[in-house]
């Protein structure tokens, strides 16, 4: 692969290779459930899902969305970003934060977060390179209801 790489609005056409990458991080969602969710997102008003794409092949997607805390203003938050292994190191994460930034900005918010498992060195890494500074650690709690 050495073609040019673009980024575009997600569709219901890249369920399969989404949810191929996806897999690349631990997550195991199904064709199927990727194509609802991108239904979803897709219909959201305060959510944005991209891919990008290198020599017509999808190689990550970033899914964006707005929110506002009682606490807080309002910011976005990177719900999840994923480059193929294959080629990372390409610039294509930063790409997919630069399109993140810009829908932030044309939505008049400043700020951008992201979340991340702290067993991700690699992407702490390259979030902190991306212009990100590290706010706090945090567990996560859920439960079925």
């Amino acid at each position: 692969m050495s073609g040019t790489i673009y980024i575009r609005h997600i569709s219901g056409k890249d369920a399969l290779p989404v949810t191929t990458l996806s897999l690349e991080l631990g997550y195991s969602m199904t064709v199927n459930e990727t194509i609802v969710n991108i239904a979803a997102i897709d219909k959201s008003i305060c959510d944005v899902a991209y891919v990008a794409v290198l020599d017509e092949v999808v190689v990550g997607w970033i899914h964006v969305f707005y929110t506002i805390r009682l606490e807080s203003g309002p910011f976005c938050e990177i719900g999840g970003l994923v480059v193929s292994k294959a080629v990372q190191g390409k610039g294509i994460g930063k790409q997919l934060v630069e399109k993140a930034r810009k829908w932030a900005a044309e939505r008049n918010i400043n700020k951008l977060r992201v979340r991340c498992n702290v067993k991700r060195a690699g992407a702490h890494e390259f979030y902190v390179k991306s212009g990100f500074t590290e706010n706090k650690e945090q567990k996560v709690f859920e439960c079925i209801v």
